[in-house]
Order: C-alpha cells, then sequence, then structure tokens
C-alpha cells in the first residue's frame, strides 16, 4: 500500500493551495519560496510552468535540515495562455482590467507544473509533471468586469480571474481538470507520488 511520507512540505504562499490540501486532512508545512516568477524571453507554457514549479521546490528543498526520514517538497507554478501569449499575475489593476478585457468571450489555456523534490537518506530527487486545462470566458462589459473586481482581488491571481467564488459568473466552461484552474491539479500530484510509493490517501 502506498504511505505518507515523513514531511510533507508545500512550497508556496498561495491560499487556495493549502485550503485543497487541508481539506484532504493531510499533514503538511508551508514554506515561501524566496524566487522571481520571471518569463524568460519565448518561452513555452509548459517549460515555463515546469522551470518555475521546480525552482520553487528547490528553493525551499535547500532550507530543510535533514531529520531522517523522508521529506518531499512540492512546488507548483500556474499561468494563462492566450493564444501565444502568456499572462501570469497583473502587476496594477489596469494590467488586471487588460488582461479580463482580452480573455472575455475567448477561450484560454491555463497551464500548472508540479515540481516534487525528495529527500532521503542525504539524497535529493526530484520528479515533475503539468496539467493543462482549457477554459471559456464569458463575453463581459466592462461593468462586468468592475463588478467581478469588485468581488475577487484580482492582483494575486494570473489573468487576473479565479475560477472559483465570483469566477462562477464569468466562465462558460471548461475542458480538463477543474482544480488545475484552481492552481494546483491535486490528482497530478497523486500521480506522481505514487511514483515514489506515496499517496494523499491517508
Amino acid at each position: 500500500m502506498p504511505k505518507f511520507p515523513d514531511r510533507f512540505i508545500l512550497a508556496s504562499g498561495s491560499p487556495r493551495r493549502k485550503m485543497m490540501l487541508n481539506l484532504l486532512k493531510v499533514p503538511f508545512e508551508t514554506r515561501v519560496p524566496k524566487v522571481e516568477e520571471s518569463i524568460a524571453g519565448a518561452e513555452e507554457p509548459i517549460a515555463l510552468v515546469a522551470r518555475l514549479a521546480k525552482k520553487k521546490a528547490l528553493s525551499v528543498a535547500k532550507e530543510v535540515k535533514d531529520e531522517g526520514g523522508t521529506t518531499i517538497v512540492v512546488g507548483c507554478d500556474t499561468i494563462v495562455v492566450l493564444g501565444k501569449e502568456i499572462l501570469g499575475k497583473p502587476k496594477d489593476i489596469c494590467e488586471a482590467y487588460a488582461m479580463l478585457t482580452k480573455l472575455q468571450g475567448r477561450t484560454h489555456m491555463v497551464y500548472s507544473g508540479l515540481c516534487l523534490v525528495k529527500l532521503e537518506n542525504g539524497r535529493t530527487e526530484t520528479i515533475s509533471n503539468f496539467c493543462a486545462t482549457e477554459v471559456t470566458m464569458c463575453k463581459l462589459t466592462l461593468d462586468e468586469i468592475k463588478h467581478y473586481f469588485d468581488l475577487e482581488d484580482p492582483l494575486d491571481k494570473a489573468g487576473a480571474y479565479a475560477i472559483q467564488d465570483g469566477g462562477s459568473l464569468i466562465i462558460s466552461s471548461i475542458d480538463g481538470c477543474y482544480y488545475n484552474v484552481l492552481g494546483f491539479p491535486v490528482r497530478t500530484l497523486e500521480e506522481l507520488m505514487r511514483q515514489w510509493g506515496y499517496s494523499l490517501f491517508l
């Protein structure tokens, strides 16, 4: 039977990722990685989320003291992609309006990269994968976008929106994993953990 690691660390400050692990009732620690989430030129979306997820996981793993047993550190990064344009978190409210104006009435992709770092007996091992979901947004007026921003803070969200809560007003349909759009494809995480003989099923 798969087991749970001795220590499980989420390398993220995202309240949504913490919320999902809390709902699964798994014991975990949270550490915020000290990394810059920069986009390197014409980097492909899958390569970008893979690079940033690994960067986050390794940043935290380097700070973890070896206390024996097995420690798994999880890094995750999520982006919104419209055509060939990568939309990260908006820098300010003006950029947030610009992003949602571009997305409204159109279909885009959401990509999340996951990287797990295993620390065991002085050795470090990494494993990674990604998840992709197609999202179609409703046609929105400027007033509707303003109302949505009154409901949700867009500045901490890739693409200036979230699928949950107020997102129910602006999302027409999705094709793929809902939790990926939420920012944490937990089933992909479970599949990665099982490759090492671990599981989120306690």
